[in-house]
């Protein structure tokens, strides 16, 4: 299944790459699938010259969104791959309400993506190869 964008909206070609209108699931949807987007998403951001972060956004076992870091990039600090995930998933939801939704991230969340994940509803967190519970977000962590 894929989950369409209705608009690409993004300040480079790089991003433009990486928010394509259909995201590809996993043949074998699940915890071990999720994780390894989020570090497919690392592996991407490393290509296109940023910081090695990477992030996926889950409901109900589809992938909604998704992001490698665009930190160096963007030029922009707040560009972290678990916000542009968070920002592709509210999007492609039409809502900035996920509730119901994980994040996946190759590396625990900073203090600003946990906040974000707080304050968009995100149920729980999930990082690292081995897929270490992170827990419900909290706000000042």
């Amino acid at each position: 299944m894929m989950i369409g964008l209705p608009l690409v909206c993004s300040r480079e070609a790089s991003a433009a790459a990486d928010e394509a209108t259909v995201i590809e699931q996993p043949g074998e949807p699940g915890e071990r699938a999720f994780v390894e987007r989020a570090f497919a998403m690392r592996d991407r951001a490393v290509e296109i010259g940023d910081q090695a972060y990477g992030a996926a956004v889950v409901r109900d076992g589809l992938i909604v969104g998704q992001s490698p870091s665009h930190v160096v990039v963007e030029r922009d600090p707040t560009a972290h791959a678990e916000m542009r995930a968070i920002r592709d998933a509210a999007r492609r939801l039409g809502s900035r309400d996920l509730s119901g939704c994980t994040l996946y991230s190759s590396s625990p969340a900073c203090p600003m993506c946990e906040a974000a994940a707080y304050w968009a509803g995100i149920g729980r967190m999930v990082y690292g190869r081995e897929a270490r519970d992170g827990g419900r977000p909290r706000l000042c962590g």
